[in-house]
């Protein structure tokens, strides 16, 4: 058990951070710490030649000044020189042409020859534990024309093996340090993650109204907040909707249920005629129809729902759709009392399911023939809308706008209109603006057609827009994209 925690410890983010900071930590400052001790060791060798062609530079201007001058006092001053620089060991040594010392002062190591080189330069050369720098300098005798200055590089060893000692103890601080930081801050940076993950684990789809935390800080992390919030927003919303949708399709469902199973109990309790049983059946078998067109809706919105459903991109004539819905519904239209205009229409191809489109034209023909008919039934009385004298109308118009390769329908009548505070959900599901559940009425149905309608446009990648103004008709706008290339037109 144990040993399976602390494998969860290794797998978890704030341990893969620790490690990646400690890392970037520990290279970095050890890549620093290198570069720092070489720069230094560097600055000391740099700094210890300058000296040492100072001090070359020093000798050939006492030659020059004084030409005169006594060799055994310019060498007496020099060992002098070298005695008070016994820390260093610093030394100077006269050579000949061969590189073999001819004079040398107090504490000079015996090295070995050293070539001659050009006379014009100033030579350094590291031999054992020392630098020289040595050149031939003029006023020196032919016999021991090059001068060698000299320095012992130990005590650039030291400070070097002193600093080596600092860079090994801040790089142990470092190893040791930078994991414990590191865990600590990656606790800190994954705090709020531990946050977001606890409240996720609460939410239960009866349960949506809690929302992770905004600190504020407007980083990555009170992004992933908002964008979980958001997605939480939806979810809710989208539950909502599953439930109400549920909620009303069992209360539409146990209408016509309810209503076949009182018939059926009625007439088993006493003998009947054929007659009546006849009646009873015809009651059950129109029950049934309702409850049947019901459950068709039910499935085709169920096929359209969710922003999910990818209809078929089979090229449709539109126009061509259109006229025959309109044909379809000419002799009801005219039996309502109703004139059913179709403006000229262009010819357009859209890309879609020519079943769908079929069913959204008649469920918005449908309605405006149904709810056109009965406000001038109501006003005119029964009988009215046989003859002549109609003055319900509805029109179907068409426009193609090339430039955006789109093409809009527009279905306008003149009936009772839609009430300004209805507008807003004429398209939720079950809802009906009348508020009437009671079947058999001229206006009375299953608060599914529009939602249909909506979806459907909605798959064809389209919009479905109303307008409406209270006894002076509703207009619905479609939208759809049309096909740009020059495809043959599926038959409709």
């Amino acid at each position: 058990m144990y040993f399976e925690r602390l494998k969860g410890t290794f797998r978890t983010l704030r341990f893969r951070l620790m490690i990646w900071n400690a890392l970037a930590v520990i290279v970095t400052g050890l890549a620093i710490l290198v570069t720092v001790r070489q720069g230094i060791e560097y600055r000391l060798q740099y700094d210890l030649d300058r000296v040492l062609s100072e001090d070359l530079d020093e000798i050939a201007l006492n030659l020059q000044e004084e030409r005169g001058l006594d060799f055994a006092r310019l060498q007496r001053e020099l060992d002098r020189k070298a005695r008070g620089h016994a820390y260093h060991q610093w030394f100077v040594l006269f050579l000949d042409r061969a590189g073999k010392p001819v004079w040398t002062s107090t504490g000079a190591p015996p090295l070995p020859p050293i070539s001659g080189r050009d006379s014009q330069q100033t030579h350094l050369l590291t031999t054992g534990d020392f630098r020289l720098a040595y050149r031939e300098l003029a006023g020196t005798r032919e016999r021991a024309p090059i001068v060698c200055v000299g320095s012992s590089i130990k005590f650039i060893q030291r400070d070097m093996a002193t600093i080596d000692r600092m860079v090994i103890l801040v790089g142990m601080v470092l190893l040791i340090a930078s994991p414990l930081c590191g865990y600590i801050l990656a606790g800190r940076a994954t705090r709020p993650l531990a946050s977001m993950m606890a409240t996720t684990a609460r939410l239960r789809p009866a349960e949506m109204h809690e929302r992770l935390k905004v600190r504020g800080t407007g980083d990555e992390l009170d992004q992933l907040a908002m964008t979980v919030n958001s997605l939480l927003d939806r979810l809710a919303d989208y539950l909502k909707q599953k439930h109400d949708f549920l909620a009303n399709a069992a209360h539409e469902l146990r209408t016509p249920l309810s209503a076949i199973r009182s018939s059926v109990e009625v007439a088993l309790n006493g003998d009947r005629t054929v007659a009546e049983y006849n009646e009873l059946l015809a009651e059950v078998i129109d029950e049934c129809g309702s409850l049947e067109t019901l459950v068709n809706q039910l499935l085709l919105l169920a096929e359209t729902d969710a922003d999910r459903q990818e209809v078929s991109a089979d090229p449709i004539p539109l126009h061509v759709v259109v006229s025959r819905a309109a044909e379809m519904f000419q002799g009801v239209a005219e039996f309502s009392g109703i004139r059913l205009r179709v403006d000229e229409l262009p010819e357009v191809t859209v890309p879609g399911n020519r079943h769908y489109l079929r069913q959204v034209l008649s469920n918005l023909l449908d309605n405006a023939i149904k709810f056109t008919a009965s406000r001038y039934i109501h006003h005119a009385g029964p009988g009215s809308h046989h003859g002549n004298g109609a003055r319900g109308e509805i029109r179907l118009s068409m426009d193609f706008d090339k430039g955006a390769n789109r093409v809009r329908l527009l279905i306008e009548d003149n009936g009772p209109g839609i009430p300004k505070e209805d507008l807003p959900h004429i398209f939720d599901r079950f809802y009906r603006v009348d508020r009437a559940r009671v079947r058999g009425t001229a206006t009375g149905g299953t608060g599914l057609g529009l939602s249909i309608c909506q979806a459907i446009i909605h798959a064809h990648r389209g919009t479905i827009e109303v307008t409406s103004e209270v006894d002076h008709g509703t207009t619905f706008v479609i939208t759809l994209p049309a096909v740009t290339a020059d495809v043959p037109a599926a038959m409709v």
